[in-house]
């Protein structure tokens, strides 16, 4: 695991460096500190990263320059910060966790469990998709896709406009930022499950669902049982 650290203050940066090489291990691959917002965008255009570790004051700017700018990338991010006002928009451009300092290696520790998760946790879910278009960033409230489509490494959202945009995000990192209600079916697709108006059984042992959209998509045999007791069936 490739580790992103953007912190203005070095002692601090170090320390939380030391927690995570405690709590991950043999599981990091390698762990960088930049302490500026310009430093830090900079060696995100430059190398890949699996997860930033992220302040939201960086020597008098604002660390939310870089949570918008890198919207957009695969990783996932967590915010380490004092500014507690600005927790619940965080969550919503799709911070995977928000740690009030102090930190604590526990508290370090449960962000990281995170990862991997079925949906967001405690409730915080983003709101907003930021989709790269050339040189700007379109904002695509979650509320506008009819369903998420993995394509490769990348995801397909399936807008209520008929539009189809692109997402640089694995789906099952997608799937730890999403509401509760939001289910995988399939290896290939989410969906809302308040938008499913019924499972339609097909020859061959096949499931699929009709969404309200009209969309039928596929349900596989190992999610029918968990998709069935979600909507109470």
């Amino acid at each position: 695991m490739h580790i992103l650290i953007v912190e203005d203050e070095l002692p601090t940066a170090e320390d939380i460096m030391q927690m995570v090489k405690k709590i991950l291990n043999k599981d990091i691959t390698f762990i960088h500190i930049e302490n500026t917002v310009d430093n830090a965008l900079a060696y995100l255009r430059e190398k890949p990263i699996d997860v930033l570790l992220l302040d939201l004051n960086l020597n008098a700017r604002d660390g939310f320059q870089i949570l918008k700018e890198v919207a957009t990338k695969s990783f996932h991010t967590i915010v380490i910060s004092g500014n507690l006002d600005r927790a619940v928009e965080a969550f919503e451009y799709g911070v995977l966790d928000f740690i009030a300092k102090p930190h604590t290696e526990e508290r370090l520790k449960i962000a990281f469990n995170r990862i991997g998760s079925n949906h967001a946790a405690d409730g915080h879910a983003l709101k907003y998709l930021s989709v790269k278009k050339g040189d700007e960033i379109q904002i695509i409230p979650v509320e506008n896709v009819r369903f998420f489509k993995a394509a490769n490494i990348y995801v397909e959202l399936h807008l209520s406009n008929g539009h189809i945009e692109v997402y640089d995000k694995l789906l099952k990192r997608l799937t730890a930022l999403l509401p509760n209600r939001y289910c995988r079916i399939h290896k290939s697709y989410i969906v809302d499950t308040e938008q499913i108006e019924k499972i339609q059984i097909q020859g061959g042992g096949l499931y699929h669902v009709i969404l309200k959209s009209g969309d039928c998509l596929p349900v596989s045999r190992q999610m029918i049982s968990v998709l069935k007791e979600r909507l109470n069936l």
